[in-house]
């Protein structure tokens, strides 16, 4: 294995050498804190979202696009909705929707207390380059999110999948950051995938899943453990080869023109309700929490664009 120094928002394929199952080491430090303390989400939302957003790094990696892959979870719970969008480039971000006026309780942890019924959405968006949206969705029920992306890869895409996932807030540093590391049987490039079927096959998969669970959150979080010392930890039997990383990094897709198209697609009634006290028009991000703030000359000309 070649040496790679121990740093954090990296996503690091990998190859069981012995099997040859690939799969994504993944580690969030200053991603994942900047997505999470940007809203001051309470602890169980945190953590959820989190999960959600290491879950897309790892999953991200084995997919070839240009565009976003997204992660969306829905329901009719305390948090009516959280995403987390990971682009090929390796932009991150997330949010996620809950009634502020009434929070969800930080004792509320798990899915099912926070999400209530619900589905989780997995979306590969290349409209902006001029490529195929693609989505599937799966219902949540009692899964935990693990369990649930576990069942969509081994039912909807027929891909053997294993998961192990972390996140922790560090109390000492006072800052979040998490990691993941996610085993597939991928097809190889003729297109056929592997089936763990026949003895060889089900004991090299039944031997890797075994290993993965003995992975410790501590090993999965530790930031002085590098990703290549921990794939050599686990699978150092059955010897592992490392490909090029992914670097990850928080990074919002909103700008001021986005905005104003958005608003220009309103018409005057209802630019006229959103207006404030001092007659402007201020607009939020729901990832990144900037803010735009239209007066009444910028709503003037949004007016003029829109009957262009």
């Amino acid at each position: 294995m070649s040496a790679y120094s121990p740093v954090l928002d990296v996503s690091r394929p990998f190859q069981i050498e012995r099997s040859a199952l690939r799969g994504r080491a993944v580690r969030l430090g200053h991603t994942i804190d900047r997505v999470l303390t940007a809203h001051a989400y309470p602890q169980g939302v945190s953590l959820l979202l989190g999960e959600l957003l290491v879950l897309a790094g790892g999953f991200a990696g084995a997919l070839k696009y240009d565009g976003t892959f997204s992660l969306q979870v829905r329901g009719d719970g305390p948090v009516g909705l959280m995403v987390a969008d990971v682009g090929n480039d390796g932009a991150m971000r997330g949010y996620a929707s809950f009634d502020r006026e009434d929070p969800p309780a930080d004792s509320l942890h798990g899915l099912a207390a926070l999400v209530g019924r619900g589905v989780l959405a997995l979306t590969v968006d290349q409209s902006r380059t001029g490529g195929k949206t693609y989505q599937g969705v799966v219902e949540l029920g009692d899964r935990t999110l693990q369990d649930a992306m576990l069942g969509y890869f081994q039912r909807s895409e027929q891909v053997p999948t294993g998961i192990r996932a972390a996140v922790r807030f560090d109390e000492e540093a006072a800052r979040w950051h998490a990691g993941a590391v996610v085993v597939q049987a991928m097809p190889d490039e003729g297109g056929t995938a592997f089936q763990p079927r026949g003895s060889d096959a089900e004991d090299d998969w039944r031997r890797a899943m075994l290993l993965l669970q003995t992975l410790s959150d501590e090993e999965l979080l530790d930031p002085s453990l590098s990703l290549d010392d921990l794939l050599v930890r686990l699978f150092h039997e059955d010897g592992v080869r490392v490909f090029d990383p992914l670097d990850l990094s928080f990074a919002c897709s909103c700008d001021e023109d986005r905005v104003r198209r958005v608003l220009a697609g309103f018409g005057a009634a209802e630019l006229e309700e959103m207006r404030d006290e001092e007659g402007a028009v201020t607009v939020t991000c729901e990832f990144c929490s900037r803010v735009y703030r239209f007066d009444e000359a910028g709503l003037r000309d949004l007016e003029g664009s829109s009957t262009n």
